[in-house]
């Protein structure tokens, strides 16, 4: 899709002030392996286009799956009515936008690429990770994963810019459970949100300590079992990052989407409540 996308958008571009396409095609695998039982593989493979248009002071947007000349205009004709619409009734002027002519290319440095390994080698890689994570009969779940995904994109505008991204992701997670007198503990390897995804090929692996990190999974299960509760009362507290994560995306990300939602984009006009010291 993407080879052709650029020739037939310019095509098909209508006259207007700016113009934009943005097309994604990604792949995505995932493998697990549960109690020493491997899952049925999940294969998925989704593309799309994105066109923005600005005239007249306001701006539109349209997505479509159809790529193809008809696809692509039938987009463009809806992203300049939804713009012509919105036209005098936005905060700010998108007449005022500058050119956007910048051009480049970014590629994930990739050095074992996930797709040259057979499905075999990666299950049995997974497989190896779960035994090791079965410590003793007191561990009654647990599963090793890996999460793989290649995405490629590719950024055009009317004035001549351009720019094409190639990411290459990799996911590893061993999780294990143990049930202790009654008492039953989740831990996994880096948090239930998969907080280790980094890019690159299965060197990703070594660089999480993956094949000897399922019997340290397991082992703080058991810990965590047989600890006695929490004290109560009033005291600091160490947010690990898994939990960080969650408290990133709840106390600042679903303000800055409310913003946005509101339609007249706070966040990027300097008044949200998140100010540049915050950041860091």
């Amino acid at each position: 899709m993407l080879d052709q996308l650029e020739s037939i958008a310019r095509r098909v571009a209508p006259a207007v002030q700016q113009w934009a396409v943005r097309g994604v095609e990604e792949t995505s695998e995932e493998l697990v392996v549960r109690q020493n039982v491997a899952q049925a593989p999940s294969r998925c493979r989704d593309g799309g286009v994105m066109v923005s248009v600005v005239d007249r002071g306001g701006m539109g947007y349209a997505a479509t799956a159809d790529s193809s000349e008809a696809g692509l205009a039938a987009a463009f004709d809806e992203a300049k009515s939804l713009a012509h619409a919105t036209a005098g009734r936005t905060v700010f002027d998108f007449s005022h936008l500058p050119a956007v002519t910048a051009r480049g290319r970014y590629q994930s440095r990739v050095e074992q690429p996930a797709s040259a390994s057979g499905l075999k080698d990666k299950l049995e890689l997974l497989a190896s990770a779960s035994a090791a994570a079965k410590l003793d009969d007191h561990i009654i779940d647990w599963t090793a994963s890996l999460w793989t995904v290649d995405t490629e994109q590719l950024f055009i505008t009317g004035d001549g810019g351009r720019a094409e991204q190639r990411f290459s992701f990799v996911t590893p997670n061993v999780q294990a459970t143990a049930s202790i007198n009654g008492v039953t503990q989740t831990r996994s390897a880096h948090g239930q949100y998969n907080g280790f995804c980094q890019q690159g090929g299965l060197e990703v692996l070594a660089r999480a300590n993956f094949a000897a990190d399922a019997s340290r999974v397991a082992r703080e299960a058991l810990e965590l079992a047989m600890a006695p509760q929490c004290a109560s009362g009033e005291m600091d507290v160490i947010l690990m990052p898994d939990q960080m994560m969650l408290q990133i995306h709840e106390s600042i990300g679903h303000p800055l989407e409310l913003d946005r939602i509101l339609g007249d984009e706070r966040n990027f006009a300097g008044t949200s409540f998140v100010t540049l010291d915050m950041f860091g």
